[in-house]
């Protein structure tokens, strides 16, 4: 079974531009407009927490440290800051628990402005994710790039921290066990039949992945953890059309196809 052939001529006929990246880790690997740059959207949120522990790791800050919201940090979307009293104080890795598995936006602005965006971007850039781009904090506007990057650069900080190339074990699981408790799978995760993920011996040890969304944009991608091998998985979908951006099920609908179509190939290799 070509997977890749599958998912070309699943997409071909698509409303919308669709780029991904996934990786066996085992010398295969499929590329569709890798480099093609899209919105970021909260995919951009797994750089800062990256960002937070590079920090905590040199010593430059304290994992234990609280921060506090303030009124500009408010920003309107996604999380539950934003409906909490200002001059409340958090514990630092709360505020990045917030940010990572509800996509918290008040709590990513407040963490923008503690690490430092030249920080974050450095970060970026040492990773290897040329073509991410960090802008500004998060705004209650319409119609403006916060920030930038590619199904590749996506796949790559997985990838990494997949493979402990950023943080030693011990920290790297602290990190996944952050992403672990994630809410919104979207498609990486929503692609996967819950036979495989809820029953008594799953096949899927666990999903860590972060999604986004922005106007007619739709992003997800992280790490699918196996019994038989991890493997990683990025897909963005752009410039679908939906005057609205609401109506936006049938992206969805793409995107969970996409990931069954990785999912059922890859344990298929093993199964079959």
């Amino acid at each position: 079974m070509n997977i890749e052939r599958i998912i070309r001529n699943s997409i071909i006929n698509f409303d919308g531009k669709v780029a991904i990246y996934y990786d066996d880790l085992k010398g295969n690997t499929i590329k569709i407009n890798e480099y093609e740059k899209y919105n970021s959207a909260s995919c951009i949120k797994i750089y800062i927490l990256i960002e937070l522990f590079n920090q905590i790791n040199k010593g430059i800050i304290n994992k234990n440290d609280e921060l506090t919201y303030e009124e500009k940090d408010y920003v309107n979307g996604s999380g539950i800051l934003r409906y909490l009293s200002k001059g409340i104080k958090l514990p630092i890795l709360d505020i990045a628990t917030l940010m990572m598995i509800i996509s918290d936006n008040v709590a990513t602005n407040i963490l923008i402005d503690y690490l430092g965006i030249e920080n974050i971007n450095k970060s970026i850039k040492d990773i290897g994710c040329n073509n991410t781009k960090l802008y500004s904090k998060f705004k209650s506007v319409e119609n403006e790039v916060f920030s930038e990057t590619t199904a590749y650069d996506y796949y790559l900080v997985w990838k990494k921290l997949n493979n402990y190339e950023l943080f030693d074990k011990e920290m790297t699981q602290e990190i996944i066990n952050i992403i672990k408790n994630q809410k919104y799978h979207e498609m990486v995760g929503d692609g996967i039949d819950k036979l495989y993920k809820e029953v008594e011996n799953p096949i899927v040890n666990y999903i860590v992945s972060k999604s986004g969304k922005y106007e007619s944009v739709r992003n997800d991608g992280g790490i699918v953890s196996t019994i038989y091998g991890n493997y990683i998985l990025t897909i963005m979908i752009k410039d679908f059309k939906d005057e609205n951006y609401l109506n936006d099920e049938y992206v969805y609908n793409m995107g969970r196809k996409i990931s069954s179509i990785i999912y059922n190939g890859y344990i298929g290799g093993y199964s079959g």
